[in-house]
C-alpha cells in the first residue's frame, strides 16, 4: 500500500503559517507599543562610558609598535562588537537634555551611522588579523569622532562625566 504525504505536509505548511501569522501580527502589536527598550543613561554617559574606552583601545591597537598579540586582538574583536552596538544606542537618544533634539536631528543619525560603519571596518580589520587596515580603520574612528563632536559637542566636558584614562587606579 502507498500513501502520498503531500497532503499532509500542505496541511502542517498552512496550520504553520497561520500560527506563525498570528504570532506575528500579535509582535507586530506589541513592537508598535514599545519599538525599542529606550535608554535610561544620557548619551553622554553611554560615549564616555563604552565609546571612548573602545575607541582608544582600537586607536591604540592600530599605531602599536610591536605586532598585535591574539589577546590583544580578541579585546579589539569585542571593542567592534561594542562600538557597533554603541552606535545603535547612541542614535535612539537618551536622558541627556539635548540628547531628544541630537536623536531626531538627521546629522546624528549620519554620524552614528558613520560610527557603525567604523566598527564594522575595525571588525574586518580583526578577521584578517591586518594591523595596518586596524590603522586605518583607527584613524577614520577619529575623523567619525572628530566631526561629529565639532558639530554637535565642542565643549568637552558635558555633564561633568569625563573619561578614566588607561592606567589610572586612584578616584
Amino acid at each position: 500500500m502507498k500513501t502520498s504525504f503531500l497532503p499532509t505536509v500542505a496541511m502542517l505548511s498552512v496550520a504553520t503559517a497561520s500560527v506563525l501569522g498570528a504570532w506575528g501580527a500579535s509582535a507586530a502589536q506589541q513592537g508598535a507599543q514599545t519599538p525599542f527598550l529606550p535608554l535610561s543613561i544620557s548619551i553622554n554617559a553611554l560615549m564616555v562610558g563604552m565609546v571612548d574606552d573602545v575607541a582608544h583601545d582600537i586607536w591604540e591597537g592600530g599605531n602599536k609598535g610591536a605586532t598585535l598579540t591574539g589577546r590583544e586582538w580578541a579585546v579589539i574583536n569585542e571593542h567592534a562588537l561594542q562600538l557597533q552596538a554603541a552606535a545603535t544606542l547612541v542614535s535612539l537618544g537618551g536622558t541627556g537634555q539635548a540628547d531628544k533634539g541630537w536623536a531626531t536631528s538627521p546629522a546624528w543619525q549620519d554620524w552614528s551611522r558613520k560610527m557603525r560603519d567604523a566598527g564594522v571596518t575595525v571588525k574586518r580589520a580583526v578577521d584578517t588579523k591586518n594591523q595596518m587596515a586596524l590603522r586605518s580603520a583607527g584613524d577614520a574612528l577619529v575623523d567619525v569622532c572628530e566631526g561629529c563632536h565639532k558639530q554637535f559637542k565642542p565643549d568637552v566636558p558635558t555633564e561633568g562625566i569625563l573619561h578614566i584614562p588607561h592606567g589610572t587606579t586612584a578616584f
